[in-house]
């Protein structure tokens, strides 16, 4: 009964499921390198967030592109490996390749979420926002000329140019405070005291 209920479909069992193998499998590979390149437009097909708990999920929508190519390519691929590996019948098949399915629908959904994290938020940095931060000479500062300091901002690593706010020298590995900003590429500093600390 069940078989003639699906006949439609397993006229070849085997190629419904090579069909959404490849067709889903073609599909991710496509939208992953798009989002490695930033080309992707990130559009969702629905708006349901999922709720899991202390995830921000914003932006991890369960009907998303990359989700449903991740329920199409394992749905084939299991459905496949089903019906030639383990000789499973089709219906059997179709019910592990749709568990399947579903569960790298939320994977892929969120793998890409994450890679959507990775990208540079385009944030500019601005020399004002080092003013009274401590930093470290990089490169010694000599007697009215300039060198250079290394401050961490916003967890990254910085190189700015730096004068000595009262022209002295001020070797390298020296910690200092920045004071002001000279130019766009430069700040002056002061050595930071032990007293300081």
């Amino acid at each position: 009964m069940w078989d003639f209920m699906f006949a439609k479909i397993v006229l070849n069992k085997e190629t419904f499921f090579w069909f959404f193998a490849l067709s889903g499998s073609v599909t991710l590979f496509i939208q992953l390198i798009l989002n490695l390149f930033g080309l992707s437009d990130h559009h969702d097909i629905g708006d349901t967030d999922i709720d899991t708990g202390e995830m921000d999920t914003n932006n991890f929508k369960w009907l998303s592109k990359q989700a449903l190519s991740g329920f199409f390519m394992m749905f084939g691929w299991v459905g496949l490996s089903c019906l030639k590996e383990f000789e499973f019948n089709v219906l059997l098949s179709l019910a592990i390749a749709f568990i399947a399915g579903v569960l790298a629908m939320f994977v892929s959904g969120f793998i890409f979420k994450m890679a959507r994290k990775l990208h540079n938020s385009g944030t500019v940095f601005k020399i004002e926002d080092a003013i009274g931060q401590e930093a470290m000479i990089y490169q010694r500062i000599l007697k009215k000329d300039q060198g250079k300091i290394l401050i961490s901002l916003n967890n990254l690593t910085r190189e700015i140019d730096a004068i000595a706010l009262n022209e002295e020298e001020i070797p390298s590995f020296t910690k200092v405070k920045i004071i002001n900003k000279v130019d766009e590429n430069t700040v002056s500093v002061v050595p930071i005291k032990i007293g300081d600390l």
